[in-house]
C-alpha cells in the first residue's frame, strides 16, 4: 500500500533506550513486520520513495512516536474510502484491529521480539504495473531542486508524436528520480486527464470498452510535484520522468471518456460549516470514476447523485480526505444515471485543523465526475 509515513517531516523520537517499559502484547518480529510489510513496503524500503524505510526492526524504532501520531490522527495510511461507500478499485486498506496493533506496539515500549527471526525486507523495484507501455515519453529535459529548495511544481509539455488517433485506457509515471517525486497529473493538453499518479499506489486501466480519445498531434501535459526528502534540502537533486500510455480498441459506443466539473461557487471559509455544492449532469451517463479536489483537510466527503425522481444514489464516501493525496476513485461498477441528474457534495471540516501538515498547492474544493454519454 502507499506510504505510512511520507508526512512526515520530523526527526524520529529517542526511544531506543534499553531501559524503555514494555507494555506491548505485540512485537517487531511476530507482530509488526508483517503489517508494516503489507501496508508499507510500497515506499517504506530502502531505495523507496518514502523518506524513510520501515523494514527493519532498528529503522523503525526511531519512528515509532510518529506512526503512533499519523496513525492516531487518521492521515495514515493515505486511502480515506469509507468502508460505507460503493465499491472503488485499488487500495488496501488497514482495519482498526491492525491499527490498534501498531499504536499499542509503538506507545508501549516497541519490543523487538526474536531478534534471530529471518525477516525478508522486500527490495524496491521500479517498474511499469500495468507491463511495457505502448508509448514512453520522456521528458526533454531534467528538472532540479536546487540546495536549499525544499518543493516545486514544474509542468512540462511531451510530444507524442502520433499520426493516428489512438485511445488510451491507463496511463503510468517513471519517475526519474523516485525520492523527490510527490505526485503527478497526466493529461493530455487542454483536455482529459488520464491520471493522478502517486507513490505506491495501484495503476488502474479504465474499464472494457471506456477509454479516452487522443487524437494525431496531440501533447501530453505532465504537472509534477517535487518534494525532497529531509536528508535532501542541502542537496541539489534532479529529475526526469517518463510518461507511459497504453492503448485499445476505439469502443464500439463511439464515445470517449468525458469529465463534469462541479464546483462550489465560493471558496470555503475557516471553521468548522458543513460546506455543500452540486451541479447538474447534462445528460444521461455512466459514472466511471470520481477525482475531488480539496482546500483543507476534512473530517468526511460524500458525493451522491440525486435522481429526476429524487432517490438519492451514493457515488463516494471518503473519511479524513486530505489534500496532500490527490487520487482518482475508480469504481468498481459504473453508475448509470439519467438525464437531468443532480450531483450533491457534502464535505464536513475537521474540528481541529491544528496539527495538520501546510499544503503546499492551493486547490479550491470542487469535484470532476469521469463519465460516458449514454
Amino acid at each position: 500500500m502507499v506510504a505510512l509515513a511520507l508526512l512526515f517531516l520530523g526527526v524520529g523520537d529517542e526511544g531506543t533506550s534499553a531501559h524503555k517499559l514494555v507494555t506491548s502484547k505485540y512485537d517487531f518480529s511476530r507482530d509488526v513486520f508483517p503489517l508494516l510489510r503489507d501496508h508499507c513496503a510500497a515506499c517504506h524500503i530502502p531505495g523507496g520513495p518514502a523518506p524513510m524505510s520501515l523494514a527493519t526492526y532498528d529503522a523503525a524504532v526511531p519512528w515509532a512516536e510518529s506512526i503512533r501520531e499519523e496513525l492516531t490522527a487518521g492521515r495514515m495510511p493515505p486511502w480515506p474510502v469509507d468502508p460505507s461507500s460503493p465499491a472503488v478499485k485499488g487500495g488496501h486498506p488497514i482495519n482498526s484491529r491492525d491499527v490498534d496493533m501498531l499504536v499499542v506496539w509503538a506507545s508501549g515500549g516497541t519490543p523487538q521480539g526474536d531478534a534471530a527471526t529471518k525477516l525478508t525486507v522486500p527490495e524496491y523495484k521500479p517498474q511499469w504495473q500495468l507491463g511495457p507501455p505502448d508509448l514512453k515519453i520522456a521528458m526533454a529535459a531534467e528538472r532540479s531542486l536546487p540546495a536549499g529548495k525544499l518543493e516545486d511544481t514544474v509542468q512540462v509539455t511531451l510530444a507524442t508524436g502520433l499520426s493516428e488517433t489512438k485511445w488510451v485506457r491507463a496511463a503510468d509515471l517513471m519517475p526519474g528520480t523516485v525520492s523527490i517525486v510527490r505526485d503527478a497529473v497526466i493529461s493530455i493538453e487542454n483536455g482529459a486527464v488520464l491520471d493522478i499518479w502517486e507513490p505506491g499506489d495501484e495503476a488502474i486501466a479504465a474499464p472494457s470498452g471506456v477509454a479516452f480519445r487522443l487524437d494525431a498531434g496531440s501533447k501530453i501535459q505532465l504537472k509534477i510535484h517535487y518534494k525532497k526528502h529531509f536528508d535532501q534540502e542541502e542537496k541539489a537533486v534532479s529529475d526526469k520522468s517518463t510518461v507511459g500510455l497504453y492503448f485499445t480498441n476505439p469502443p464500439t459506443s463511439g464515445h470517449g471518456l468525458q469529465a463534469l466539473s462541479v464546483e462550489r461557487s465560493k471558496p470555503t471559509q475557516a471553521g468548522n460549516s458543513v460546506v455543500t455544492f452540486d451541479g447538474d449532469l447534462p445528460t444521461a451517463a455512466r459514472i466511471i470514476a470520481l477525482r475531488p479536489t480539496l482546500d483543507r483537510a476534512f473530517d468526511s466527503l460524500a458525493v451522491d447523485a440525486i435522481l429526476p425522481t429524487g432517490r438519492q444514489v451514493p457515488l463516494l464516501r471518503l473519511l479524513g480526505p486530505r489534500p496532500q493525496w490527490p487520487r482518482r476513485y475508480w469504481l468498481q461498477d459504473g453508475v448509470e444515471l439519467p438525464s437531468g441528474s443532480k450531483i450533491t457534495v457534502k464535505a464536513t471540516p475537521l474540528a481541529d485543523e491544528s496539527d495538520e501538515p501546510p499544503i503546499a498547492a492551493h486547490s479550491e474544493l470542487a469535484l470532476f465526475l469521469d463519465y460516458v454519454p449514454q
